[in-house]
């Protein structure tokens, strides 16, 4: 695997974590904003970097996969969260 192409996953984890995060923490206009950000980035590799052209199926396509990558990542971490604030509440106090 080329470097270039590690380096471009690696960008996509750290973006997927800041949706995750986005939805642990409940902050969905933040998440709007990394999403719109996130597929720029992306349209922008595409076309300058790939020379594709901007209405071409493929790159919708990736666009598409790439906003609902970060919508499960939203959905996911909007879980854990919410299983985070479950576990917190049902902590039994030892005064009791």
């Amino acid at each position: 695997m080329s470097p270039l192409v590690m380096a471009m996953i690696g960008v996509l984890i750290c973006w997927m974590a800041v949706c995750a995060w986005c939805g642990f923490t409940r902050r969905f206009g933040v998440f709007v904003l990394v999403l719109l950000v996130g597929l720029g980035l992306n349209m922008g590799w595409m076309v300058i970097g790939l020379a594709a052209d901007p209405f071409e199926p493929h790159l919708i396509m990736a666009l598409m996969a790439m906003a609902l990558y970060g919508l499960v990542a939203l959905g996911c971490g909007w879980l854990a969260g919410r299983l985070a604030q479950h576990w917190r509440a049902s902590r039994v106090d030892p005064d009791d």
